[in-house]
């Protein structure tokens, strides 16, 4: 029992730690960090603002982007470089419409 207990409280960190990307494709955003995965369509998106809100998010640091989409969801996330993202995602909205 306390090895699985070791497996689970150091593996899953390491595996969240490794795992954490973000596919832009034409009409959705993938987040997927560890087991957990996200879609997010582009044209749900309403709003993405800057954050260093520290709830647990898929976001490996504390300079993030709060993505809000569909009915009051919402996601943060921590692309390297914010700038380009949010010039990719904005590109891709315009595309979606």
């Amino acid at each position: 029992m306390a090895a699985f207990i070791v497996v689970i409280g150091v593996g899953l960190p390491i595996w969240l730690l490794l795992s954490t990307r973000y596919t832009l494709e034409p009409r959705q955003l993938r987040v997927q960090s560890g087991p957990f995965k996200w879609h997010i369509k582009v044209a749900d998106i309403t709003s993405i603002t800057p954050s260093s809100n520290a709830l647990s998010s898929p976001a490996l640091s504390l300079d993030r982007l709060r993505i809000d989409y569909g009915s009051g969801r919402s996601l943060m996330i921590s692309p390297r470089n914010k700038e380009r993202f949010l010039r990719d995602i904005e590109a891709a909205r315009r595309g979606a419409a």
